[in-house]
């Protein structure tokens, strides 16, 4: 009875160590690192695509950003809004993944005279071409304006 006992033992630890082996993961098998955007992948000036100025948007815009950390930023901008209103403003975002989301206020003084401008939940978006896609609305002298808007270096 010894004689077999040993043996099955034996066959039952070499078994129960294979299956070990077989549930590990290859350690040679790479991993894909997540792509991690910093709001210095924005800094700089950008500037519309294509000229344009739309009635009910935003067009010929020259945006700049300039980080003040890793995921915040200064916003700076001048565009030409409701056609024929040209507002230049600043505000602060905010980077979440691979869009900047930010916010401005401020006064158009065109014409001696002064009016509000307020853009809100707006988003830059850095896109794999290198461009930034620019999501707005907010009102310009009262009249509401959102877009989408493309600009690059």
């Amino acid at each position: 009875m010894k004689s077999t006992l040993l043996p099955a033992l034996m066959m039952a630890a070499l078994a129960a160590s294979g299956c070990d082996l077989l549930s590990k993961k290859n350690p040679s098998t790479p991993t894909t690192p997540t792509p991690t955007t910093s709001a210095e992948d924005f800094a700089g000036t950008w500037q519309s695509v294509t000229a344009s100025t739309p009635a009910t948007g935003c067009g010929n815009l020259k945006y700049t950003v300039t980080p003040t950390g890793t995921t915040s930023a200064n916003v700076t901008f001048t565009a030409t809004c409701a056609s024929n209103i040209t507002v230049t403003g600043s505000g602060a975002g905010t980077l979440s993944g691979q869009t900047i989301n930010w916010a401005a206020s401020g006064l158009v003084g065109q014409g001696g005279v002064n009016c509000p401008f307020s853009f809100t939940n707006s988003k830059a978006t850095l896109g794999a071409d290198k461009q930034i896609v620019i999501n707005y609305s907010g009102t310009v002298c009262g009249i509401p304006v959102s877009g989408t808007e493309t600009v690059k270096r």
